[in-house]
């Protein structure tokens, strides 16, 4: 059986920078769009009131299987689905995975990665670093006040 090709577009760090995630004043404006799209409800997240920000997934104080993790400083992974309408009508999800042990190996606290996906299909679109983007959205947020 042929299995139909699914394409989609990596984007590592360096390439988001070369699409421009550092662009602070577009980042502002796509702000200003998705808290006007939320107020007007055209989104949704996950859980049962598709308003949850994420679900996070922790590690036990002590565990039985000795290749699990167990708990420590900041150390979690968490999974953020969500759709936004308006000129993004777009499916997606962050992904960290987050750890200050992290550090001590030259990484940085939290590794961010996106996939976008076809809303109607699942196919995925893109899946991308999102360290850089998540700082800049950070940022952006209350930028867009002023």
């Amino acid at each position: 059986m042929a299995y139909p090709e699914v394409d989609f577009i990596y984007l590592n760090e360096e390439d988001m920078v070369k699409a421009g995630v550092t662009d602070m004043k577009g980042c502002v404006e796509a702000m200003e769009e998705m808290f006007r799209l939320l107020k007007a409800g055209d989104f949704r997240m996950g859980g049962s009131n598709a308003n949850s920000h994420g679900i996070m997934m922790t590690f036990p104080e002590a565990s039985p299987f000795p290749n699990m993790p167990t708990d420590g400083p900041d150390r979690r992974f968490m999974a953020m689905p969500a759709y936004l309408g308006g000129k993004f009508d777009m499916a997606g999800m962050k992904w960290y995975g987050s750890n200050t042990e992290n550090r001590k190996k030259g990484l940085p606290r939290s590794i961010l990665m996106l996939t976008l996906n076809d809303k109607d299909t699942g196919a995925p679109l893109a899946y991308m670093s999102a360290n850089i983007l998540s700082a800049f959205r950070t940022g952006a947020v209350p930028g867009g006040w002023y």
